[in-house]
């Protein structure tokens, strides 16, 4: 009966995380086509459209409040000059400062201190992703595998498989051992610019996939693995209270593009004969 109510429970969950998803699709793969020609009511929709993108993000950020690795998204809203006068645009970006980190004693969790540029390296089907979310557990072919997703853990020689045992230690290099015995080591990736971390595509929040080459520092000297330590998300929005900005912001575009629709349509009606 429990795991049946946690079925459906993770079911529901992730109905809701694909319908944000979604909905955050199609938010920044708007076009504007020019539909609107009044440039006082255009520039309110752009407004609005931008708004609900940071509200949306918010819903997001409310469901992953208990993510390990959780990485917060922002959006750069711009104000550019064209031919016919100003656009209104907006630019998401990551903000990839370390989130706390809290202390488990699991054996299999674990946190990279590298500020805020380390990633351990998972196997996708078809590709590789990134990921700070260091919940790892031992499948049935004792591969070590990411909690969420079950996706194999890759070291420097491929995937992690550890032989029985009872002690699993892990140095902060990412060395296994394995009752006293060195098996594998984990593939740390540290990037050495936040920059060129800005070209990932996120998959979920937490994992993310690379969209070009990017620079990484080379050597265990860049980073320390700590066991028995996860990375909270780094999510602040909840707290500085944005999403009040966000909200508020919001209704008043609203507002003002139904006083200058209102206007038109008075101007309009002044104006026939």
């Amino acid at each position: 009966m429990i795991k049946k109510q946690l079925n459906v429970y993770r079911n529901v969950t992730m109905g809701i995380l694909l319908m944000i998803l979604s909905v955050t699709s199609s938010l920044y793969g708007y076009t504007n086509f020019g539909e609107v020609q009044d440039e006082g009511v255009s520039t309110t929709l752009e407004a609005m459209r931008m708004f609900q993108v940071h509200y949306t993000n918010f819903m997001f950020y409310t469901i992953n409040v208990g993510t390990p690795g959780f990485i917060e998204t922002g959006v750069y809203n711009s104000r550019k000059k064209t031919e016919d006068g100003y656009d209104l645009d907006y630019l998401p970006f990551f903000r990839w400062r370390a989130g706390p980190m809290i202390e488990t004693n699991k054996e299999l969790d674990f946190y990279i201190d590298a500020n805020s540029r380390g990633f351990f390296v998972v196997q996708l089907p078809g590709t590789i992703a990134f990921t700070r979310d260091g919940r790892f557990i031992l499948d049935s072919q004792r591969r070590l595998v990411t909690l969420s997703g079950n996706y194999p853990v890759l070291g420097e020689e491929g995937q992690i498989i550890l032989p029985e045992g009872e002690d699993i230690l892990v140095s902060r290099s990412g060395l296994i051992y394995v009752d006293g015995q060195p098996v594998s080591s984990m593939k740390i990736v540290v990037f050495k610019t936040f920059s060129a971390m800005q070209s990932f595509e996120s998959l979920n929040g937490s994992f993310f996939i690379l969209t070009k080459d990017v620079p990484v520092e080379e050597g265990p000297e860049h980073y320390a693995v700590v066991q028995g330590a996860l990375e909270q998300n780094n999510v602040l929005k909840g707290i500085t209270g944005d999403i009040l900005m966000a909200k508020n912001a919001y209704d008043a575009s609203v507002k003002t593009a139904h006083l200058i629709n209102r206007a038109l349509n008075t101007a309009a009606g002044l104006s026939s004969p």
